[in-house]
């Protein structure tokens, strides 16, 4: 498996466990989201809020179970947009669908630092393509 291949499984990977856990969690995700994001990781929110690692563990511990068990997400058009070992510069769309069909979209960045253990999440960059209504 090439680097950007490793990358690519672990966007799908980590997004089945946030489907897991703001669905209808039996785990709260907490060992495998600190060994996924780095030090220092980073990521800006579809609405253009900046959070760092520690809110980000944060808002995802406080958001378990919140979507319900019908939650859903899709990650598609995986691509890689550079690559420069150890750092690779993926591309995604991420759908969910949240509770009474509403479907969102957006459209992502993600820059990996990969390890020997794997690839460690270094930032992320969200935009909406369809938000959730108002």
């Amino acid at each position: 498996m090439t680097e950007a291949e490793a990358c690519a499984t672990e966007i799908v990977s980590l997004h089945r466990v946030f489907e897991a856990v703001l669905g209808a969690p039996a785990d709260d995700g907490t060992a495998r989201f600190e060994a996924a994001f780095a030090p220092g990781f980073a990521m800006v929110m579809p609405n253009g809020r900046r959070l760092d690692r520690a809110e980000v563990l944060a808002f995802l511990r406080d958001a378990r179970g919140v979507r319900g068990s019908g939650f859903r997400i899709a990650v598609e058009d995986v691509a890689v947009l550079h690559e420069a070992l150890p750092l690779v510069l993926m591309h995604y769309i991420e759908r969910q669908w949240l509770a009474g069909g509403v479907e969102t979209a957006r459209r992502a960045a993600a820059l990996f630092r990969v390890e020997p253990s794997g690839p460690r999440w270094l930032f992320v960059q969200e935009t909406w393509i369809s938000p959730p209504p108002a």
